[in-house]
């Protein structure tokens, strides 16, 4: 029977070695009686150079180029060709890393290169199959990965990567796939299926119901699913595990529980989109990131209770639909993000109350973390507080950083943070736009309140004079220096730098993250005049229309 991976997988025949490698330089495989090319150890030699980048064989040409060989000209390598073969003297485990980084593909075919090449893939610590080889067909793909696997030749295996569109006659293959991963001892496994959004895929293809012969392996230490079923019957035992990330997947409280008990060493836990759970427990967690949930089929609003006495790190971000949280036991946490929206349903309406209600409740459990992240959405309904005149709980924080472009509904929330932060020392400003960010109010809100936000700030210059004693350094990421920028921002920065008294440090980034622009000051000691150069070159850098006399009124 004709192996369907010979193309692949070739036979140590000169036949077969030339056609593969002429599919690996992109070229049809010559005619069957066409004369054999040389093969011996010249032939490899010949490759390898190639690899290197040294020079062409001799008497050949560049395979992609149109020219015939007569016309072509030889290349000419801008250094010398190394005396020596360098990249056969790397040792072999080096070799298998550096094929780690080819496609699983291309890695395979190196088998053609010399003897020494023929069984070095077959030993990597890495494989990896991606979408991007054999995606419109699904038996190819599967046949593939088979093959390789059957010719894999290691004892174990550091990291295995499935990355397709699920389809239900998969399931025995992945059985099998997911089998020979743990079986070789992985520590990294990665089973990331396609098929669109959590629940709306699931009409035209089932997820991937994880095997439970997969929840007790001890081996496991980074593990990474991707629209799958999360169910384990008994109990879980991942005594190595570190990483665990669940994105667009089903679960359910008792599934994560009997995760979380059975993974006594788990570091870090990424939930994105996971409806279903309402307790977070964990006494080893030390980052927990919560991104998005998004539950149609649920009528009434959820909560879900987070109880990591040793959590260091904790993110609540995207969009939340009926879902709330409660922190309960965060005693060393030091780090904490609030960029979520809370959605609703075209029939519902905001409840202003309810929505200040939780994001006071949060503030109020993390008043000690010496780090706060804001989003857009939650400094909009702090801002509801502060015109109601209703202040954010103070806070022990260093560190504010806002994720916002500043428009005119963020200056009340983020004079309420402030107001709120009495030792703070670092304020960072995320200039990212994010237009589905914006706090939805109703029309009634509008109605009840007319707002300027400039006449706000200069009604509130008394809480930057009052409230900034300890600000030392502030700092401005995706800056867009072909804009001329927010007036908001320009007249919140010059409010800012009027304020503060022991200023050390201005630096603005641009969307590259590259550094654009940064001042020092020296302290209080330093000369006034200098300092207030110093203070509207900056606001002149923000917004290059607006002129120098405006900016030192």
């Amino acid at each position: 029977m004709e192996d369907p991976m010979g193309s692949v997988f070739p036979e140590q025949s000169t036949d077969s070695l030339t056609s593969v490698f002429a599919m690996i330089q992109g070229h049809p495989p010559p005619p069957p009686h066409q004369p054999n090319p040389p093969t011996d150890s010249g032939s490899g030699s010949s490759v390898l150079a190639m690899i290197e980048g040294n020079h062409y064989p001799p008497n050949q040409t560049h395979l992609n180029s149109a020219q015939s060989p007569a016309k072509q000209p030889r290349y000419s390598p801008v250094f010398d060709a190394p005396d020596k073969d360098l990249i056969s003297s790397l040792p072999d485990s080096l070799l298998q890393e550096i094929l780690c980084f080819l496609p699983i593909e291309d890695a395979v075919k190196t088998c053609l290169l010399s003897r020494r090449w023929r069984s070095l893939w077959t030993q990597m610590p890495t494989l990896s199959f991606t979408r991007e080889y054999f995606a419109a067909n699904h038996a190819k793909r599967a046949e593939f990965v088979n093959e390789t696997i059957r010719r894999f030749a290691a004892p174990k295996i550091k990291n295995f990567l499935i990355n397709f569109k699920f389809d239900d006659s998969m399931d025995a293959s992945l059985e099998e796939w997911v089998l020979f991963a743990t079986t070789h001892h992985v520590e990294k496994l990665s089973l990331i299926f396609d098929g669109g959004f959590l629940y709306a895929p699931f009409a035209d293809s089932k997820p991937y119901s994880l095997p439970q012969f997969l929840y007790p392996t001890s081996s496991l230490k980074h593990l990474i699913l991707r629209q799958c079923v999360v169910s384990p019957a008994d109990q879980v035992s991942w005594p190595s595990l570190k990483v665990l990330s669940i994105n667009y997947s089903r679960l359910t409280t008792e599934a994560i529980e009997n995760i979380l008990s059975g993974s006594p060493n788990l570091q870090k836990l990424r939930l994105h989109n996971c409806g279903g759970v309402n307790r977070i427990s964990s006494m080893s967690l030390e980052i927990l990131e919560v991104d998005a949930i998004y539950e149609p089929h649920e009528k009434n609003e959820s909560v879900t209770e987070i109880s990591c006495p040793n959590l260091q790190s904790l993110s609540l971000s995207g969009y939340m639909y009926k879902r709330t949280f409660r922190v309960m036991h965060v005693s060393s946490l030091s780090n904490a993000i609030l960029s979520f929206v809370m959605t609703i349903d075209k029939k519902d309406k905001y409840d202003c109350a309810k929505h200040r209600t939780i994001l006071r409740d949060l503030l109020e459990k993390l008043c000690r973390v010496e780090k706060l992240t804001v989003g857009t959405w939650c400094l909009q309904v702090l801002s509801i507080w502060e015109i109601k005149g209703i202040s954010s709980p103070l806070s022990k924080r260093h560190c504010l950083v806002l994720d916002t472009e500043i428009c005119e509904w963020d200056i009340p929330g983020i004079v309420s943070l402030l107001q709120s932060s009495p030792y703070l020392k670092k304020l960072v400003i995320n200039l990212y736009y994010c237009d589905n960010s914006k706090f939805e109010f109703d029309q009634s809100f509008f109605d009840s309140y007319e707002f300027d936000g400039v006449e706000f700030l200069s009604s509130t210059n008394w809480i930057f004079k009052c409230f900034l004693q300890s600000l030392e350094d502030i700092e401005l990421t995706g800056f867009q220096h072909s804009s001329s920028g927010s007036q908001f921002l320009v007249k919140f920065m010059k409010f800012l730098l009027s304020s503060v008294k022991v200023l050390k440090k201005v630096a603005i980034y641009e969307q590259s993250g590259a550094l654009h622009k940064s001042w020092n000051f020296s302290g209080p000691n330093m000369n006034v005049e200098l300092e207030s150069a110093k203070k509207n070159q900056i606001i002149l850098t923000l917004s290059s229309d607006i002129a120098f006399h405006a900016v030192s009124e």
